[in-house]
């Protein structure tokens, strides 16, 4: 803890609450993270939320390639600096969410691995990013708001159940792999985090015949959450389409009207958008 106080202050760097910035100050935390990404020495690593480096360093020990995302140029100049002479580190100054994976994975030569300590701020975008991308990673581990972990992980018919836990199902087996209190960083956020890893599934858990459809249903059923599924999708994400189609949809796909979104299982979710579809 002192040393990293030491080094922002040398820096002259105040962690910016905007930015979400809360830096992990356990060696056991960081020893634990490196053990859950399963690293060898030809993985080619995405790390989102650089910070000082804490884990940017053991990384690079380990693997082939490092690419070390942070949107703050303070720490950026600190992290060029440090890493200056070590080819395998690239420092990247950018937001995650606007970043070229495609373009990463191709100079990278395969697939990677994401580690990242997200800002709460951008956790759940950066998922469903990550989650749009899919093709370019093999595995996530990140290190999150316990109530998001929770909300990756929970089943249907919960209040954490909701658009993180449908998509996350849908393309990986996620899983809660051990909780960090606040005393683990500096400075202390006021809520529990927890490192959740995700292996991505070389296919959807379930044949989707059209992913925008499904990714409509599921926004409205939880934009809408304490509607009927059938007020949700047209109030939601298909007010044109009449109701007597929506209707019609609902019982071909099985599904009682007066369902809640959060009552219906991925299948279901499935099953629902074919539905929509053949109904026009």
């Amino acid at each position: 803890m002192i040393s990293l106080r030491k080094k922002l202050r040398d820096l002259q760097v105040r962690p910016q609450k905007r930015l979400g910035q809360h830096f992990v100050t356990s060696p056991h935390v960081l020893r634990k993270i490196l053990e859950c990404a399963a690293l060898e020495a030809e993985d080619v690593i995405l790390e989102i939320g650089a910070g000082l480096g804490s884990l940017t360093a053991p990384l690079a020990q380990k693997v082939r390639k490092v690419y070390a995302i942070e949107v703050d140029p303070r720490l950026v100049e600190a992290l060029r600096g440090q890493f200056a002479k070590n080819d395998q580190v690239k420092i990247i100054l950018a937001d995650a969410l606007q970043v070229d994976f495609a373009s990463l994975a191709q100079e990278g030569e395969g697939k990677m691995k994401v580690v990242a300590n997200l800002p709460y701020e951008i956790s759940s975008p950066m998922i469903f990013r990550l989650f749009q991308e899919r093709n370019h990673f093999s595995l996530f581990v990140l290190m999150l708001q316990m109530e998001v972990a929770r909300r990756i992980v929970a089943r249907q018919g919960t209040k954490d159940y909701g658009p993180l836990s449908v998509w996350s199902r849908l393309y990986s087996r996620p899983k809660i792999v051990f909780s960090i209190p606040p005393q683990a960083f500096y400075p202390q956020p006021k809520v529990e985090s927890a490192v959740v890893k995700f292996e991505i599934l070389p296919h959807p858990s379930l044949e989707v015949d059209n992913e925008e459809i499904l990714h409509r249903v599921i926004r409205s059923a939880f934009t809408y959450r304490r509607k009927t599924i059938t007020n949700a999708l047209r109030l939601g994400g298909f007010p044109r389409l009449p109701p007597k189609k929506i209707q019609n949809a609902l019982e071909s796909a099985g599904i009682n009207p007066s369902l809640r979104g959060e009552a219906l299982s991925l299948e279901q979710f499935r099953d629902l958008g074919r539905a929509l579809m053949a109904e026009g």
